[in-house]
């Protein structure tokens, strides 16, 4: 009956003292926000002398397009010493890339000290983070849309990911298998049998700056010669190195590219000319 019979200009000022009591609302961080400031925004130094320390970074396999799902490679390379690896992985989701982390340390010839990502957030998880807690490691991050934060793994990522497969768009498991099958005998093929050089010295005359670099060695080399190895894991490698060919190595590294490209029905320019088949 009341409401039947009530003003608006009444109802209007009983509306208006209710606003008035109305608590304020707490608003609590969002998760990514408090990951994010856990993990310090900071870069290695390019004369870092201390193997393990890790660069880490996704490289899209989309053909061109992001819509749907489609496969990853998880690129990883010791700033010091230049080992690297590599796994292939359907999507970037945080379960899926902390898997891969973990498979690849745990895989890691020698003790790792530090890891270093970008502010992706299949990196930024409570599962990466809470595995370096675990382990003692060094969990770091770029600062955003600064990609010469990392530029151990940008190199890396173009020279032994984008030379070796390309651009195109792999999204199946059946790729996924293909190319991690692909990167357990490349990644064999450059770190015991491809030597590069490392930058040693820069000196700034003007506007030029002149670079010097050590002799080229092979990063298994190297991180031998750092002593950082255990004496078991070396024997391990070094009977490893003896056993294979390198040429042998490079072409059935060879084989799984003609096999591949030879099943599609478009190939890229850059698969043509690796293939032979331009």
């Amino acid at each position: 009956q009341h409401l039947s019979s009530i003003s608006r200009a009444t109802l209007a000022r009983m509306l208006k003292s209710s606003r008035q009591v109305r608590r304020k609302r707490t608003t609590w961080p969002k998760k990514a926000s408090y990951i994010k400031s856990q993990i310090p925004i900071k870069s290695y130094e390019w004369q870092e002398k201390r193997p393990g320390a890790l660069e880490i970074d996704l490289v899209e396999h989309n053909g061109g397009s992001s819509i749907g799902h489609f496969a990853y490679t998880l690129s990883v390379v010791d700033v010091v010493t230049g080992y690297s690896r590599r796994r292939a992985v359907l999507g970037r989701g945080q379960i899926g890339v902390h898997k891969e982390i973990k498979r690849i340390v745990f895989e890691w010839p020698y003790a790792i000290w530090g890891i270093h990502t970008d502010n992706g957030s299949e990196f930024l998880s409570a599962h990466v983070l809470k595995y370096c807690e675990q382990n003692c490691f060094q969990f770091t991050r770029s600062r955003p849309y600064k990609k010469n934060d990392s530029p151990h793994v940008e190199q890396k990522n173009f020279q032994h990911v984008r030379c070796l497969v390309g651009y195109e768009r792999f999204d199946t498991l059946e790729q996924v298998e293909w190319l991690n099958t692909l990167y357990e005998q490349y990644d064999r093929y450059v770190n015991l049998f491809q030597p590069s050089r490392k930058l040693v010295s820069k000196e700034r005359h003007g506007s030029r700056v002149k670079k010097g670099y050590d002799t080229a060695k092979t990063p298994l080399k190297r991180a031998l010669e750092a002593g950082v190895v255990a004496k078991e894991t070396a024997d391990k490698y070094q009977k490893l190195y003896h056993s294979l060919n390198p040429l042998k190595l490079h072409q059935q590294v060879e084989q799984l590219l003609t096999q591949r490209f030879t099943t599609n029905t478009e190939v890229t320019p850059l698969e043509k000319k690796r293939v032979g088949t331009d």
